[in-house]
């Protein structure tokens, strides 16, 4: 892996590589099914028109698990020319066939080398959890050195609010303000909280909305409906484009469903005021994604408490659960409780940043995860 000194040298190491695409060129973006990884797509999918005249293919997948045999032959049977990965921490040794690279933020421990596929990520030379950019940010700032006159900085803001990042990412919310400032109209301050609860925040859960309801083929209708409405904001949120039209749908099914969950959660939570943690156990709800999307709803409801959103029900034999804490009201590192409680049970998976994680586990190690998990919050 090519040591990288700043965010500068990244910047660079990605943009020697995309000039290398030439017209007909055939492109293919796998990228993480939330709003971080549907707002990089949709971002690339624009950078890649202005460079060759054509859009890249879509391979949304929810998690690690998804980068599989079964995707690695849909991308060998589209043989593409390059293929590149955002917000995923795919390991270069599955891409090995192809040309490209991987772009990512997450944490992570071993990554294979390959010098046709490199593996690019914040956190090789920043340790600081709080400095570490969400991936849409840097292909914006890839976005713009390539192609300096799109103005779509409300794109990446998206994905900046919903990875909280927000007072990391101030730049790009200033350049809103130049070329969208209807959009921030009502914002006093940028700060995390106040922009997801303005709307920053609608816009990000409409781009949730389509993994939501339709899998991998509504993170597909998010990305295009980005794509269609670059130039007008408004377009996108109101639905007056084709893909747009149908992610409002998508959403406005969630808005009504959101308050009944948030009733449930006062009524079924178990809340721990010695610890200020909450736990909801989610019963089947027929949507995707829906513990990431619970557990951050909850916590802009309680920001003084960790909140914990389990699924035991995620998959066969595994269940899930959604970590979210306000950094600006708790101190506590989720990345840190988490790796201390694998010491413990080996057997869980999962990762994510300092204020939001996942995990997943059996069904039947939940409660003692919950046991170690409250011995370990201060």
């Amino acid at each position: 892996m090519k040591k990288l000194k700043n965010l500068n040298e990244l910047l660079n190491e990605a943009i020697i590589i995309l000039k290398k695409i030439k017209q007909n060129d055939k492109i293919c973006i796998i990228y993480h099914d939330d709003s971080d990884g549907c707002c990089s797509a949709a971002l690339f999918s624009v950078l890649v028109h202005d460079l060759i005249n054509d859009y890249p293919l879509l391979f949304p997948v929810s998690g690690l698990e998804n980068v599989n045999r079964t995707l690695m032959n849909r991308l060998r049977l589209a043989n593409p020319d390059f293929v590149f990965a955002f917000d995923i921490t795919v390991d270069p040794e599955w891409l090995e066939d192809f040309n490209g690279f991987v772009l990512d933020h997450h944490f992570f421990k071993e990554i294979s080398e390959r010098e046709n596929m490199p593996y690019l990520n914040p956190r090789t030379f920043e340790n600081d959890d709080e400095k570490v950019p969400p991936v849409c940010y840097i292909v914006y700032r890839i976005l713009k050195t390539m192609s300096p006159s799109e103005k779509i900085s409300w794109i990446p803001a998206i994905g900046i609010t919903e990875d909280h990042r927000v007072d990391l990412c101030k730049d790009v919310f200033d350049e809103v303000k130049n070329d969208y400032p209807e959009l921030l109209n009502n914002v006093e301050k940028i700060e995390q909280k106040i922009v997801e609860s303005a709307f920053f925040g609608e816009l990000s859960d409409m781009v949730r909305s389509g993994r939501m309801v339709r899998g991998n083929e509504g993170a597909k209708t998010a990305v295009l409906a980005l794509v269609e409405s670059k130039d007008r904001p408004d377009k996108f949120v109101n639905g007056l484009t084709q893909h747009s039209f149908a992610l409002r749908r998508f959403y406005e099914k969630l808005t009504y469903e959101t308050q009944n969950w948030l009733n449930d959660v006062e009524r079924k939570g178990r809340f721990f005021k010695n610890e200020k943690v909450i736990f909801y156990e989610q019963k089947g709800m027929g949507l995707k994604g829906l513990t990431s999307f619970l557990s951050d709803k909850i916590r802009q409801k309680y920001p003084e408490w960790i909140i914990c959103v389990i699924n035991k029900e995620h998959e066969k034999g595994r269940a899930k659960i959604s970590i979210r804490l306000e950094q600006s009201k708790r101190n506590e590192n989720l990345v840190y409780i988490i790796e201390e409680i694998k010491k413990k049970m080996p057997s869980i998976r999962g990762g994510g940043h300092k204020s939001a994680i996942g995990v997943f586990l059996h069904p039947d190690e939940v409660p003692y995860f919950e046991k170690e998990f409250l011995s370990l919050v201060k």
